[in-house]
């Protein structure tokens, strides 16, 4: 028995290699492996991938129909397959070119959508590049893909017009124009007239030559793209311009590290020095949940570091930033003596370094709150958990509202004694009862005389979805926004110091993107084109694919 252990063993190892890896979707709500996403999610992901390749969503959308109606499984969960040959075509956009060899490509074209899509997509530019040029090479008008088309099946006589009318067939490019006319899926698509290059102008029983010129049919269609100017036809909507024309740019800022990475949103936001910073610590936070207020009343940038070593990364950035105060958050088991010594070592020009450290995250927070004015309006959120409090600290910084910290089911006292020394007009309280219970919003009225109508509590279905009601209060009309990962304290930290000094909100958003439908995606629709967008943290935080999305929904691609 001991001796055919290995031989199970072997058994079970190449089971768990040929079974197939099953690849979840990126640009949505998640589905059941080896199930087709609905038809609407289907339409996005082709719309917010062509327009990312420089190609007419209508296009792609009609290739897709054409090869498997938009589908990348059958009913039984199978790939959609011409199973002939050694090499079959493979998902919704019936991939032939690519290694069968090459086992780890072949499971992506097989089992991940996006993949599949953007697969095609980059086949189609390369049969773009390869044939010949129609008119101006304007990528956006429909008619000059029309070559394209033809090679994306097969650049062969078979698919000359001429040929194919003497067998009794349409030629493939035909097809998709035929296609494109249509309302094929009711809601999702719009019919668009594509005009075809005359049958009588093309050779007939060869291929059209990169040596003859060859005009753009007319009339022509301009597609959704930002080369020429139009509307999305594949949808029906029109394309929304400002009235400067100008288009809104959507960066990242990113590190090899969280440390790194909040360097870098310092020395972006502070390029010209800061006179203070705020230090803390980089592997906790209740600390600094109430740090952002406080770096909007300084114009200063929040940096991290080890608890007991000053990081040399930030001694770099201290030196170019040259403050003249410094601000450490937390006790010494948050940021020991050894790292004060360092900093004032470091910042040897000056001796104003000062230490806010309570007893616990409760009264560090009203310690805090000590530098604000009173008679204005104070936020509350739960100190045991990051996201909310983040959220709202820095939509409260822009507006020069200080953050206190309470406990889900009872209000600290130095938290009661504070709001009451504050005197506030307004009170606004993030997250559900769960995180600040009903008994505490009644006991703050009370202790304020503040009227129902002037507390405010904001709270969706997750972080996601409170982080955008907050940003519909407290920035509608934003100009620009910051996007950081929900799923770790520092890059919103920093970010929320930074968006706060532009007067700006911070989006929290989920490692595989914006569900269709969902607040996220409704609150950015609603900023023009020009909207500038800065993204925090590297593509393992917020992936490529949800970037692409955001430059989607402000209409950028």
């Amino acid at each position: 028995m001991y001796r055919r252990k290995p031989k199970l063993l072997a058994a079970l190892l190449v089971i768990l290699l040929v079974l197939p890896a099953f690849y979840r979707p990126v640009l949505g709500a998640e589905i059941q492996a080896n199930q087709n996403p609905p038809l609407e999610e289907i339409a996005r992901k082709i719309e917010i991938i062509a327009r990312t390749k420089q190609i007419p969503s209508v296009i792609l959308k009609a290739i897709a129909y054409a090869e498997t109606g938009w589908r990348q499984f059958d009913k039984n969960g199978n790939v959609v397959t011409n199973a002939s040959g050694s090499r079959p075509s493979l998902g919704i956009m019936q991939i032939t070119s690519y290694n069968p060899n090459d086992t780890a490509l072949v499971n992506k074209l097989k089992y991940d959508i996006d993949f599949n899509i953007a697969y095609g997509a980059d086949l189609l530019n390369a049969k773009w590049e390869a044939v010949p040029k129609i008119g101006d090479g304007d990528r956006n008008k429909l008619e000059n893909w029309y070559f394209a088309l033809w090679a994306y099946n097969s650049w062969s006589t078979a698919n000359n017009p001429n040929n194919a009318a003497a067998r009794g067939r349409v030629a493939y490019q035909d097809k998709i124009i035929k296609i494109a006319a249509t309302e094929y899926y009711k809601g999702l698509v719009t019919p668009v007239q594509i005009t075809p290059i005359p049958r009588e102008l093309l050779p007939a029983g060869t291929l059209p030559k990169k040596s003859q010129t060859w005009n753009t049919p007319e009339p022509f269609t301009l597609g959704d793209l930002r080369v020429g100017v139009g509307g999305d036809p594949s949808r029906g909507d029109g394309q929304e311009v400002t009235s400067s024309g100008k288009i809104g740019t959507v960066t990242r800022i990113a590190g090899e590290n969280r440390i790194d990475t909040v360097n870098k949103i310092a020395l972006a936001g502070w390029p010209h020095g800061a006179e203070t910073v705020i230090i803390t610590r980089a592997d906790a936070f209740p600390d600094a949940l109430a740090g952002v207020p406080l770096a909007k009343q300084y114009n200063a940038p929040i940096l991290i570091t080890d608890p007991n070593e000053l990081d040399q990364s930030v001694i770099d950035v201290l030196n170019k930033l040259k403050p003249l105060k410094a601000i450490i958050l937390g006790g010494e088991t948050a940021v020991s003596p050894e790292v004060e010594n360092k900093l004032a070592e470091v910042l040897y020009w000056t001796d104003d370094i000062v230490r806010i450290a309570g007893q616990d995250r409760f009264e560090t927070a009203v310690l805090i709150v000590k530098d604000f004015p009173k008679e204005t309006s104070v936020a509350l959120a739960t100190g045991m958990d990051f996201p909310d409090a983040l959220s709202l600290a820095t939509a409260a910084a822009g507006a020069g509202i200080p953050l206190l910290l309470t406990a889900p089911d009872e209000l600290p006292d130095l938290t009661r004694s504070a709001i009451q020394e504050l005197l506030p007009r307004d009170v606004y309280i993030v997250g559900g009862e769960k995180a600040v219970s009903e008994a505490i919003v009644e006991e703050v009225a009370q202790i304020t005389g503040v009227p129902s109508t002037n507390i405010v509590r904001f709270y969706g279905n997750n972080r996601y979805e409170t982080s955008v009601k907050i940003a519909e209060a407290f920035c509608p009309d934003a100009t620009e926004l910051y996007l950081a990962s929900g799923e770790n304290f520092s890059d919103p930290l920093a970010a929320g110091a930074l968006a706060a000094m532009n007067n700006s909100c911070l989006l929290l958003t989920a490692p595989q993107g914006f569900a269709i439908g969902s607040p996220q995606e409704d609150y950015l629709r609603s900023f023009p084109s020009s909207t500038n967008v800065t993204i925090i943290g590297g593509k393992n935080s917020i992936p490529d694919n949800t970037v692409d999305q955001v430059k989607y929904l402000l209409n950028q691609i």
